[in-house]
């Protein structure tokens, strides 16, 4: 029960840390954007995140307490 434990709070912290990279990441592409830069690289980026953010979305709902 530990691990499972353990898995949720990592889980937790990750959601966390990527939700804040993405959304740093998508300011760099508004200002990249108003300066007539074309931001494809960081676009990928933030789809790649994205997609692990969903992933981590499906894993914390097997946690206890999940809510989002």
């Amino acid at each position: 029960m530990s691990d499972d434990s353990d898995t949720c709070i990592r889980l937790r912290h990750l959601h966390a840390h990527l939700v804040h990279e993405i959304n740093m990441l998508r300011k760099a592409v508004n200002e990249e954007e108003r300066e007539g830069v074309n931001p494809v690289d960081t676009v990928i980026i933030i789809k790649g995140l994205e997609n692990a953010l969903h992933t981590i979305q499906l894993e914390l709902q097997k946690c206890p307490g999940y809510a989002e």
